[in-house]
Parts: C-alpha cells; structure tokens; sequence
C-alpha cells in the first residue's frame, strides 16, 4: 500500500503512480490530532469529495484508533480539496501551532493509497509557537500614518526596490496592496503571508519584471465593512452601508500624494496601481470604475463575487451595469476552481466588463483548475499578473 504524507499547511501535490482517472478510488486517511485532543470531540473530513457536508448520508466522520483519527474514504475526482472541521463548527478549523490559518488541503488522489497528515492545531487554540518574521528586502514602515476617512491609523508598509537607495534619479511604478499585513512577514499575517518582497526581487533578479514600489495598507477589525465599497446586505439580513469608497479615497486622495512628495515615484495612472484579495479585489474592481483616471492597473485575486444587497442584487454587477463611464484600467482578474466550483460567476464578471465598453486587451483573466481561497495560490499568481502589467 502506497503512501502519501503531507501537513495540512502545504500543497500536497503528489501523484503516485501518474495513472488517477475518472475511476473511484479508495483513500485511507490517517490524520495526527493536535496535542490535547479529546475523544469527546468529532472531527470531520469535509471536501469537494462530499460536497463539503457536515450533516447526511455524505459526511464523514473521522475514527479514534490507536492515536490515529482515521477515515477511509471511496472518490472519483483525481484532484481532492478538504479539510477537517471540529465539532461541526466551521469556525474550528485547522491552524498552524503559531495559531495562523492554514489553506485548503490539496492531495492527487490514487487508488489502494494512504493519505497521512497532520492537524497542528485549531482555531481558537492557543498558538504554543510564535510564528518567525520573514520580512526581506527595503522595507520603511509609516507608524500611526492617520487614516481619519474611516476614524483611525495604521502602520502602512513600503517597500522599496534594491536600486532604491543607489539610483536616486530613478522613479518607480506603485502598487497599493491592501490586506497589507499578510504581504510581507509571516509574523504579522493572518496565514501564510504572499512574499511579495521576495516574489519581486527574485523576478527582478532574473530579468522578469522592472523594479517597483509597494504600499501595504493593513486592514482592520471592521474589514467586512471597510472592504465593501457598496451597502450590502450583512450576515442577520439587514442592510450595511459599505465604507469601502472611504477606504478607496484615502488610498486616492491622501496617501497617495502623500508617497509620491516622499519617494521616487512614477505619479501618472499607467503607473499605478491597486490589488488586493477576496474583498479587497473587490475593492480592486471598484477602483477600476470609479477611479481609473487614479489606478492604471488593478488586480483583484479571487473577488468576492457574491455580495448582495438588500433588495437581493448583486453589488458588483449592478454597480457595473449603473457605470455611466467605460471601463478604463486594465484589470487583471482570477478565480480558482474550488473557490465556487465552477467559472461561471467570473466568467459573468468577464462578459459585464466588456459590455460595459472595457476593451478586451485591457483585461486578463485567469482561471485557475487547482487555485483555492488562500495567500498560498495568490502569492503564485502574482508574478502574472505583475509582468502583465509593468513588461508591456
């Protein structure tokens, strides 16, 4: 019997004998509780396999035996995504010991296989290890830098290219990034964080990619309104008014004049541009509507594509259908399979930009067959969407 290991934190990509089809195939799971694990707890194994279901004739519930949790389970997918769920509550998944959010686990399945992994914690838990800083390269951080649109400050992070302190007559592209505190130091992000700095000198190193200047503005506690550029309809029904345009002016109107009086920049709207992930791609398409005489590029990974309002519209394709102007940044936009399970919804996103007089060599999409909702698979599509940007 063949077997495959992995931690739950990393992409599990191996394929163990290169024939996994259409044919089911039986997979043995042995999973390693965390410390501590309690034999009141259930612990569930929940995937595109089983419609991710906790409840019904498809869930999966793992077995105790011998230290082990185990669970034997028969697929026909050849690529399986899951993860484990304690006590039915979506809220207790699997963390890091450092107590950071672990991405979707990824296995190529095979048939008579064992699937060894390991669940170092759960959300929730307290972190037994502190997670290390992996910052790299030239970063300057503007404390207390006053954010008073939404009745706060932040410690906003720029980075600066290796030819920075040297070249002094050399101006810089910008990119806003938001969710700033997964970008650049593991200590501080929510997950796995996107190594951005180390992504850009690496492409740069190699010919890849000019330099470039970026801006990470961190979010906050109040995330799921400062990220919705639109009144939305909340999670109890009722309807929220959207502070993302407040998020979107400061970034327009008084940080970036800010950075552009107190760094190389290349202050024009070809040269800059804003991205950001799940909302803050979102907001990323926002700014292409409504402030793309400002932002030249946007890049939305994975967009929220699902918020509504109250009268039970879609925020986003209502927003572009009431657009009086084209479309007139390029937008790089992606989705990966798992996210929804289909292309559909980004596809939708695609045909309404261009009826919407966005011009189709000013957009690029990608669609992603193994992306899923995490810094991991943005972090790898980052260097695309980049050289898209800056090598034309």
């Amino acid at each position: 019997m063949k077997k495959l290991t992995c931690w739950v934190s990393a992409i599990c990509f191996g394929l163990l004998n290169g024939s996994a089809g259409a044919e089911d195939s039986s997979i043995l799971f042995e999973v390693t509780a965390p410390a501590g694990y309690s034999v009141k707890d259930t612990v569930h194994l929940v995937g595109d396999f089983n419609n991710w279901a906790l409840e019904g004739d498809d869930a999966v519930t793992l077995e105790y035996v011998d230290g082990t949790l185990r669970a034997e389970v028969v697929v026909s997918e050849e690529d399986l995504f899951f993860t484990f769920v304690k006590n039915k509550d979506w809220g207790l998944t699997p963390t890091s010991e450092a107590g950071k959010s672990l991405c979707t686990y990824h296995l190529r399945a095979d048939a008579s296989d064992v699937a060894q992994a390991e669940i170092p914690a759960w959300r929730g838990d307290v972190p037994t290890q502190k997670a290390p800083s992996t910052k790299r390269g030239n970063l300057r951080t503007l404390r207390n830098f006053p954010m008073p649109e939404l009745g706060r400050s932040a410690d906003i992070v720029v980075y600066l290219p290796p030819s920075y302190e040297t070249a002094s007559s050399i101006d810089y592209p910008v990119l806003y990034m938001l969710d700033g505190q997964n970008l650049f130091d593991s200590a501080s992000a929510y997950s796995d964080e996107w190594q951005v700095d180390e992504t850009i000198e690496r492409l740069v190193a190699a010919g890849e990619l000019p330099e470039l200047i970026v801006v990470a503005i961190p979010n906050s506690g109040n995330r799921w309104i400062e990220y919705n550029p639109w009144d939305f309809r909340d999670r109890d029904g009722s309807s929220k008014e959207g502070l993302g345009g407040l998020t979107m002016e400061f970034i327009r109107a008084r940080l970036k004049p800010y950075i552009d009086n107190h760094f190389h920049t290349r202050s024009g709207r070809e040269n800059t541009g804003v991205a950001g992930s799940s909302l803050g791609g979102l907001m990323a398409i926002y700014a292409a509507l409504e402030h793309s005489d400002t932002f030249g590029f946007v890049a939305a990974f994975s967009p929220a594509l699902d918020i509504k309002n109250v009268r039970g519209k879609n925020v986003l394709f209502e927003a572009i259908d009431n657009s009086a102007d084209a479309v007139g940044s390029r937008i790089y936009f992606d989705i990966g399979k798992v996210e929804y399970g289909d292309f559909q919804r980004i596809e939708a996103l695609e045909r309404a930009l261009l009826e919407n007089g966005a011009e189709s060599d000013r957009l690029m999409l990608v669609k992603d067959k193994l992306g899923r909702h995490c810094e991991l698979d943005w972090s790898r599509r980052l260097p695309v969407a980049l050289k898209w940007w800056l090598q034309e």
